[in-house]
């Protein structure tokens, strides 16, 4: 199996009390299928997995399956518990999930021994194909490509998503691995870079907010037309710098999207909870990015 394309990982809707929005959710799917993209990929970091509890993050996979319209939905099943993880591997089928994905646990130092035996545990709850995911800046570590290309040949991991700055390693690992690995690229400033690398796709947070962006992108370095590529990729680091200056992450993209028309509710407490000025400001910042107003989400 070969994942590829352009997947967003999905911010995750609130309504105005806090609660997941079936509703919203439904809504920013539909959008973005709309737009071009070719799966979603529920409950990562952008989906704020950390915050949510297992029964949520089931409602919302189920949420997403039901109007994803034949798109892969890859379900990050990482969580702080082992037994929740293993429920949400062994749940994902039945909820809609073609294929999940593993972070590693945080906050305990883990040898790469510990880290073999942890993807091996999710493996075993789940037939699905798995994908690693490695994202040194939150869980402080970083997945070598030993530990990945042997768990690829032992038949663990099916894929990767790979959220690190470092190409090196992503071209470590796609010399290694088989040609069906999917390695899908999650720092999305670098989709060019990896794509040339032999990445498969990408998932990003910011394809919530301009999907038609990184789906031209994807489909101009497809097509060897790297002048165009080049050209959108330049477009959306201008948008990822506009985003930094809105504060904290997910809340300056909540912001973005909010206007634009697509609530999607705040970032879940203790994260910024960001009001009108908040949205004004993120709008300002992000309409002085030249040729990215076309691209925007509503």
């Amino acid at each position: 199996m070969t994942i590829n394309g352009v997947l967003p990982a999905l911010l995750t809707a609130y309504d105005d009390d806090g609660a997941v929005s079936v509703e919203r959710t439904r809504s920013l799917v539909g959008r973005l299928n709309e737009a071009g993209v070719d799966g979603h990929f529920v409950t990562g970091t952008s989906g704020e997995y950390y915050l949510l509890s297992v029964e949520e993050r089931l409602q919302i996979l189920e949420t997403v399956a039901d109007v994803a319209d034949g798109r892969e939905v890859v379900f990050q099943v990482a969580h702080s518990d082992q037994r929740a993880v293993r429920e949400l591997a062994r749940r994902a089928a039945d909820s809609g999930a073609t294929a999940i994905s593993a972070s590693i646990p945080i906050y305990y130092g883990y040898s790469d021994d510990s880290l073999a035996a942890y993807f091996r545990d999710v493996r075993a709850s789940s037939n699905l194909p798995l994908l690693g995911y490695t994202i040194p800046a939150s869980t402080g570590r970083t997945l070598g490509a030993d530990l990945i290309c042997d768990l690829a040949a032992e038949g663990v991991l099916d894929g990767l998503k790979y959220t690190s700055s470092d190409l090196a390693v992503l071209a470590r690992i796609r010399a290694r691995v088989r040609d069906d690995f999917s390695i899908l690229i999650g720092s999305d400033e670098l989709l060019v870079a990896a794509l040339s690398q032999g990445a498969d796709g990408a998932i990003g947070a910011t394809f919530n907010l301009a999907p038609t962006l990184y789906t031209e992108l994807y489909r101009a370095v497809g097509a060897g037309d790297l002048t165009e590529a080049r050209r959108l990729q330049a477009i959306a680091v201008g948008m990822l710098d506009a985003l930094a200056g809105g504060g904290e992450t997910f809340p300056a993209l909540k912001s973005a999207m909010r206007s634009r028309g697509v609530d999607v509710g705040q970032a879940r407490f203790p994260m910024a909870q960001h009001d009108g000025e908040d949205d004004a400001r993120v709008a300002a910042a992000l309409a002085e990015v030249d040729g990215l107003a076309e691209h925007l989400i509503g």
